[in-house]
């Protein structure tokens, strides 16, 4: 029967790049159409950059654009994850598979926590809302870490060039993430202490980089999966 043959690697580039282009567009909109609405704190201090939630969650059409965006990329990913744990069957030891699921469930629980917070606002139902952003922020950071290790300590395989290349992009990445996940912490404090002008823009420009280096963590998949295939037939969808 009819056999529709789709490279892993760009279905896995394809679906992240989906909350990319849709998270810039909701940034760009913010600070071009609701600027004083979305730099607006507690404080009444001068920011220059929109918060995430401000930019995502705000305002219309942003709002929408991101809802469309995060539901669209949510269940290939859900088959990337699938296809990390066929992946990690291949090159880990065995002994350590378990660990392989550990590290694909944390993926998949990240997947639904975004899909809460981004359906779920926090005027809407806000303790709902916190818990999802609080599940998302540790499945995330352990994902990526048990992910690093994994691939770099447990393998019974060497990798090829293009498997080092990404797994070095992880690490870099990872760095980036968590340096930038301190610093928000740290700018989100000072700005309800002190209400320092430009203090909470700096906030919101941490929570970008950390954002985007999670979703180009994710976007590695696209040396990890060089080569495999994604079969979709009349049986069901299948991998090579």
């Amino acid at each position: 029967g009819f056999m529709l043959k789709v490279p892993f690697g760009k279905l896995a580039w394809v679906t992240v790049s989906l909350p990319l282009l849709s998270f810039i567009f909701c940034v760009i909109w913010s600070i071009l159409f609701h600027f004083e609405r979305a730099t607006y704190t507690h404080c009444e201090v001068p920011n220059f950059l929109p918060s995430i939630s401000a930019a995502i969650g705000g305002f219309s059409p942003q709002r929408h654009v991101w809802r469309i965006a995060i539901a669209i990329h949510a269940v290939p990913r859900l088959l990337v994850a699938r296809m990390y744990y066929r992946y990690y069957q291949g090159v880990l030891y065995q002994w350590i598979h378990f660990m392989a699921a550990i590290a694909c469930w944390l993926n998949v629980v990240e997947n639904v926590a975004l899909i809460g917070l981004t359906f779920i606002s926090s005027a809407e139902n806000h303790v709902v809302h916190e818990r999802c952003f609080v599940t998302f922020m540790v499945t995330s950071e352990l994902y990526m870490m048990l992910t690093c290790y994994l691939l770099r300590s447990m393998r019974r395989s060497p990798p090829d060039n293009i498997e080092a290349r990404s797994l070095r992009i992880k690490y870099q990445l990872l760095a980036v993430n968590l340096t930038s996940f301190a610093m928000a912490i740290y700018f989100f404090i000072r700005h309800n202490s002190y209400c320092e002008p430009g203090v909470y823009s700096i906030f919101a420009l941490c929570e970008y980089v950390v954002v985007l280096t999670n979703m180009a963590f994710h976007m590695t998949a696209f040396w990890d999966f060089h080569g495999r295939e994604l079969l979709v037939g009349p049986t069901g969808v299948q991998f090579s």
